[in-house]
């Protein structure tokens, strides 16, 4: 297969520096409540604190998998993940490694932003 570098422009986009800003601030605020939770409930209420990890790092992980897609470097198929694939898929910062729907290569595809 030839390689393709266009994007289903109708579903994604390029990432911007505004995608970028937004899951910083977002990262940034998941820390402070993880500092401040941890001043506060350890290490009394342990378990709590623990749930509050999970929860934070759950929604962080949906966010991601809602707003963001990617896109095989072999055949340039754009494609959304799921959840579970989102969190045990190895990243590579503005890659992971994924399993093409389409050619069903594995290769470090790119990530683009959903349009909503």
């Amino acid at each position: 297969m030839t390689q393709r570098n266009d994007i289903d422009r109708t579903y994604y986009r390029e990432v911007t520096g505004s995608d970028w800003r937004r899951a910083f601030l977002y990262i940034l605020a998941y820390s402070v409540m993880l500092i401040t939770a941890s001043a506060l409930l350890l290490p009394e209420n342990w378990l709590l604190w623990l749930a509050v990890i999970a929860l934070g790092t759950y929604l962080l992980i949906v966010w991601h998998t809602e707003n963001y897609a990617y896109q095989c470097s072999n055949c340039g198929k754009s494609f959304g993940i799921s959840v579970i694939t989102n969190l045990l898929g190895p990243n590579g910062g503005t890659r992971k490694y994924l399993k093409c729907p389409d050619c069903g290569k594995r290769s470090w595809a790119r990530i683009l932003a959903k349009r909503k």
